[in-house]
């Protein structure tokens, strides 16, 4: 069976390779100790990296200005390492909660972020798609398309 998943970064990131590094993320100079915390994650489910991404029937309600690429992934369901629930990640990370919720069989939260280990495939990227913000908060429209 196979699913169907987005992820969204910046111009320069590399949709397959091998390792990322966590402290690259822009997550890291917001969350206190974020690459530890990655990297003991991935410890747990037994990976060395992954890509984080998101059901692809849902749509995200903003743009992050720093992630205008998008790829829509179709991917083998034995390929994800965990199905994480994003509100319980965000107040473990913040300091809120001491663990958070995920599972590593298909699970849906309210917010829930696939890992799909790395490398990703040439043959999983089924389209690339730029966006940009437009006026007002949730606000963003596709300025280009690629599919493959």
């Amino acid at each position: 069976m196979t699913v169907k998943v987005t992820t969204r970064h910046d111009e320069a990131f590399e949709i397959h390779t091998v390792d990322i590094a966590p402290e690259m993320s822009p997550y890291a100079t917001t969350f206190r100790d974020y690459a530890a915390r990655i990297r003991e994650f991935y410890a747990t489910l037994g990976i060395r990296s992954a890509i984080w991404t998101t059901p692809a029937m849902v749509r995200p309600k903003y743009l992050e200005a720093a992630k205008p690429v998008e790829y829509l992934l179709e991917i083998n369901d034995d390929r994800v390492a965990a199905y994480v629930d994003e509100a319980t990640w965000t107040d473990y990370l913040s300091g809120k909660r001491r663990s958070f919720d995920y599972s590593t069989t298909s699970t849906h939260f309210e917010i829930t972020s696939i890992l799909v280990e790395t490398p990703i495939k040439q043959t999983e990227v089924k389209a690339l798609r730029r966006y940009r913000t437009m006026n007002g908060p949730g606000k963003y429209e596709l300025v280009e398309e690629i599919t493959f």
